[in-house]
């Protein structure tokens, strides 16, 4: 009975802990709301910039969203110089905090690593 009721509860802790894992910052939430504004029309599965993406990188690393290698640095670089097809954004397109955000929700996933 006490092993049941032990193992019960480290399958209730797992579960609290995955679901808690997939939860997002404030900040983190800001950066997805940003992102949607701003990239989704381009880095969303199956889009131009994804489809264009996969032709020159790993098809599973074209849709940002899901990639674990992309550092806040690499992506504020992208972001502003702009590269291949993507044009640079401007700090009155997105600011510098926005920016900061959608990197901090970009790289959640390295995070929990």
């Amino acid at each position: 009975m006490i092993a049941v009721r032990g193992a019960l509860m480290l399958a209730a802790l797992v579960a609290c802990a995955s679901a808690y894992a997939d939860e997002l910052t404030p900040v983190q939430a800001q950066g997805k709301q940003v992102y949607s504004h701003w990239c989704i029309y381009c880095h969303a599965p199956g889009v131009w910039g994804t489809n264009r993406l996969a032709r020159r990188i790993d098809k599973d690393h074209a849709v940002l969203e899901n990639r674990t290698d992309l550092t806040a640095a690499g992506i504020r670089a992208v972001v502003r110089a702009g590269v291949g097809s993507m044009p640079p954004l401007r700090r009155t397109e997105i600011s510098d905090a926005d920016l900061d955000a959608i990197a901090a929700y970009l790289t959640r996933q390295r995070a929990a690593q």
